[in-house]
């Protein structure tokens, strides 16, 4: 999640940069509705730095990234009211934490791929040694892996800082496994990261979301499966932008068993586009 990158410094972010991701933790309801120009001069930056931070956060630029922070206030905010719409009672609140425990272990062993899991154990035991990459909310689960695989009797480290990652890999040989831990998979350092060890014919493990980025660059990927955050909603700025002269509002998108629907408000500043957007398939 966009946010909780930001809130974790997953990113490694410019100073100019940090004042737009500032004013999006400060008040992300309202970037949703800013224009690029508001946005821009509000954190007294350049319109090309807002551009560029959009995209070292994984996005094609503005449009898309408004969006999905629209989908993950929407989404957190029926986290919670699922999660605290119960009795206070301490006995039911362990019981829901506990359930959603449970939840995410099942989804987690029902996405699981054995054939992933036995490339990833053979790489693992022939392995040289064993680095676990991991940034922002990535790092404790590095950490703790260094922790568990210490009793394998195999040379094992973890490393949660961007630079230090960066100087390892470049050190790291065939006979090395690195194993990258990223829930979306998009986090840019994660993934330069991940181009530096491929280049160097390191052997990497990828514990992230299917098919992105960082898995595409992996040897092995153990799915972690989540929300599709980003690769419908990607698709669909992209047609509204690349093909139409507006500004979206707002999107609202759902699924059920593979089919989508949903509604999108978009303003249209210029009238002669009008027809264009009404007729446009």
């Amino acid at each position: 999640m966009i946010l909780d990158n930001l809130v974790n410094g997953e990113t490694q972010l410019s100073k100019s940069e940090r004042k737009i991701a500032s004013i999006v933790l400060s008040n992300p309801s309202r970037v949703i509705n800013q224009s690029i120009s508001a946005l821009s001069e509000e954190a007294d930056v350049s319109l090309p730095t807002v551009n560029r931070f959009c995209k070292k956060l994984g996005f094609d630029g503005y449009p898309s990234f408004k969006i999905q922070i629209a989908q993950e206030l929407s989404t957190t905010n029926r986290m919670l009211i699922d999660r605290f719409n119960v009795d206070k009672d301490t006995p039911d609140l362990v019981k829901r934490v506990m359930s959603d425990i449970q939840s995410t272990v099942v989804s987690v062993g029902q996405n699981l791929n054995p054939d992933s899991i036995d490339k990833a154990t053979a790489m693992l035991a022939s392995a040289k040694s064993i680095t676990f990459f991991g940034l922002g909310g990535s790092g404790p689960v590095a950490l703790d892996a260094q922790h568990k695989f210490f009793r394998f009797g195999i040379p094992v480290v973890a490393h949660t800082d961007y630079i230090n990652q960066r100087m390892i890999v470049s050190m790291m040989n065939t006979d090395d496994i690195l194993v990258l831990i990223s829930f979306t998979g998009r986090t840019a350092e994660i993934v330069k990261t991940a181009k530096v060890a491929k280049s160097n014919g390191v052997k990497t493990i990828a514990l992230t979301s299917k098919d992105s980025p960082l898995a595409k660059l992996s040897d092995v990927v153990l799915h972690i499966k989540g929300i599709d955050r980003v690769g419908l909603i990607n698709e669909v700025t992209q047609i509204l932008s690349n093909n139409l002269k507006v500004n979206i509002k707002s999107i609202n998108i759902n699924s059920s068993d593979g089919a989508f629907d949903g509604m999108i408000t978009i303003l249209v500043t210029d009238k002669q586009y009008l027809k264009k957007v009404i007729n446009y398939q």
